[in-house]
């Protein structure tokens, strides 16, 4: 077994990556392969339309005076729509928004609505969504919320006057993947994998598969952590609400278990291994499983252990202290009791 040594970025762009890993061991490029395409495509969170409203329509079969389309092609075009958050200073951002379509325009695309819809960027303002006369105004609410991936109308209430939307949060548009042989050390049993992403830009390919790893590394963690088959739950020391605490919370963990293991228990001995350079040995006395060879290129300044609140336990040393602590004390009282025991002899009867 080998772990990856580089991931290598192909194309790099605002909607369409693709990323070479290698080298992985045989059968690892299609397992690590399907695991990211299906987090990416299904558990990223996006903005998108889940209800509309229209005067006077109370259902989606419904035609509209001075409207070439019916409202089921509007919906069509609707759910086409993607929007990306402008800025993440918004504390509340409302889920309802108003737009009055009037007499100035007789074709209507997607950025029409940037006007009323501020706190969104219209990310394809060239789509088409109705054709109308001139002479017709229109009130249309449109419905935009958070959410992960796919929710068809069955599972929505309705309710009276909502004309509810399937809704596709997905920011991805597409993943595929390329599962070919690599050499390492003129041997040719081992996979390199290439995934292709593309976004629908309201998110980057390099930022996307950032997110489907760490979602992938925080389900991976529970059994890392387990509990001898009992039934354990994952709590973070802190109420992590922030995406990039929740991750350098799981890199200190990760990295304070692997120091563990390698037996690592000063600056001293780090340093050292670093400056020797040692790469993953089974039979060295530092085994390195998960930082992998060459220069590991540390840098824990910026890393507050103690606000993690991660401890690396070591039971030996805790039991030589002990003892230790135990040996001052008894030979404390000695030295007390011998002090009593003179002075009593000491005194004139």
């Amino acid at each position: 077994m080998i772990s990856p040594a580089q991931i290598k970025i192909l194309t790099n762009s605002k909607n369409r990556g693709k990323f070479l890993i290698k080298p992985l061991s045989t059968g690892f490029g299609i397992t690590l392969g399907n695991s990211l395409r299906r987090v990416l495509i299904s558990y990223l969170e996006g903005y998108a339309i889940y209800y509309i409203m229209i005067n006077g329509v109370k259902h989606e079969f419904s035609y509209i005076d001075g409207v070439i389309e019916n409202l089921t092609e509007i919906i069509l075009n609707l759910k086409q729509i993607r929007f990306k958050l402008k800025s993440k200073i918004y504390k509340k951002i409302p889920e309802q928004f108003t737009i009055f379509l009037t007499k100035k325009k007789s074709k209507i695309t997607a950025g029409d609505l940037c006007g009323s819809i501020t706190c969104f960027e219209v990310l394809n303002p060239n789509l088409l969504i109705l054709n109308k006369e001139l002479d017709t105004n229109l009130k249309i609410t449109l419905g935009i919320k958070k959410g992960v991936g796919y929710i068809p109308v069955e599972k929505k209430k309705n309710k009276i006057g909502k004309i509810p939307i399937d809704t596709i949060f997905s920011p991805i548009i597409n993943v595929s993947l390329k599962v070919e042989t690599c050499e390492v050390n003129n041997c040719y049993e081992y996979d390199s994998l290439i995934i292709d992403i593309r976004t629908d830009g309201s998110i980057t390919p390099k930022k996307a598969l950032k997110k489907a790893s760490s979602i992938l590394i925080q389900h991976f963690t529970l059994f890392f952590n387990g509990n001898n088959g009992k039934k354990t739950e994952l709590k973070l020391p802190i109420k992590y609400t922030d995406y990039k605490e929740r991750i350098k919370y799981l890199y200190m963990q990760k990295l304070l278990n692997c120091l563990k293991f390698a037996k690592i228990k000063t600056w001293a001995d780090l340093v050292k291994v670093k400056n020797l350079g040692l790469a993953y040995d089974s039979e060295s006395e530092y085994n390195f499983g998960n930082f992998g060879g060459g220069d590991y290129g540390l840098d824990l300044s910026k890393y507050q252990i103690s606000k993690y609140q991660i401890k690396i336990s070591n039971k030996k040393k805790r039991i030589k202290n002990f003892r230790e602590k135990m040996r001052k004390i008894v030979k404390l009282r000695n030295v007390i009791k011998r002090r009593k025991m003179t002075k009593k002899n000491e005194t004139p009867k």
